[in-house]
């Protein structure tokens, strides 16, 4: 029997925890900041938001495991801490999110299989922390590069979470590698530049995405697919990869490899059914 992860993960991510307080907003290079990163920050701290949509629909569908329900809480107070420190950018330039009008960008998210929702914001947590990372290395405001800094950071650091998350739920259930493998294959075909779950309209009851009701959106999707270098995607790809090898047993070195295991996996899946009782 696998010992749960919240105790462990609590106390490791509690020894890199930062605070508001390390942040020197006073020193803001105000000349260094152009309308359009105004813009784009703005968009990035709406779709922090949606981090309380994501966790009414992870307490949910994952009710059955307490474990990943309690570490929850550690993700929620981290991910709405992006959302806080962006807002708290923005005051210094009169344009932070209008508190009245957030409940326009509320959303309830579908029910799911839980192993595909583990799996797809494994692979969203990854690919965040690679965008951050670049915006912070590109940043030309000494402070917004620290922001970004901080908040790729805590995304990593969430994806290894997701990732033990997974590891123990095979321990449990071998069956649910069809289930991840499904979801990253699907999380890395076809990026598009931008695919993570905030823009998946699928996942919506109204059939909206988190970033189909976020105003200037499509200048960030712009500014992902033009700036982020294809490296970033790339490296993705062998983390995603290299993982699912160590998870399946098997030797993963390209998305083919992945989709033929899904092909075997699901036949796999299918003899099982149709087996005959003894």
């Amino acid at each position: 029997m696998s010992k749960p992860l919240y105790d462990a993960l609590y106390h490791r991510l509690e020894k890199v925890r930062w605070n508001m307080s390390d942040v020197p907003f006073d020193q803001i290079d105000r000349s260094a900041v152009s309308d359009e990163t105004i813009r784009s920050v703005q968009v990035n701290c709406l779709m922090e938001l949606s981090s309380l949509y994501a966790t009414r629909m992870f307490l949910r569908d994952f009710r059955s495991n307490p474990d990943f329900c309690q570490f929850q809480s550690i993700w929620y107070f981290e991910e709405m801490r992006h959302y806080l420190i962006l807002r708290e950018y923005l005051k210094h330039f009169d344009a932070e999110p209008n508190f009245e009008s957030l409940d326009e960008y509320d959303t309830d998210l579908k029910e799911a299989p839980w192993p595909n929702t583990l799996a797809m914001h494994w692979c969203g947590e990854l690919r965040l922390g690679r965008w951050y990372t670049h915006w912070s290395k590109e940043a030309d405001e000494p402070i917004l590069k620290l922001v970004y800094k901080l908040i790729a950071d805590d995304e990593f650091r969430h994806a290894q979470a997701y990732e033990e998350f997974m590891q123990q739920a095979l321990e449990r259930d071998p069956s649910v590698l069809l289930a991840f493998a499904n979801s990253t294959k699907w999380m890395l075909l076809n990026p598009d530049g931008d695919k993570h779950p905030t823009t998946f309209s699928e996942g919506s009851y109204d059939g909206k995405a988190v970033t189909d009701r976020i105003e200037n959106y499509e200048m960030l999707r712009e500014r992902i697919q033009t700036m982020v270098p294809a490296e970033a995607e790339i490296s993705l790809e062998k983390r995603v990869l290299k993982t699912l090898s160590r998870l399946s047993g098997l030797e993963l070195q390209t998305r083919s490899d992945l989709v033929r295991l899904t092909l075997d996996l699901q036949a796999q899946a299918r003899a099982a059914e149709v087996k005959p009782a003894v």
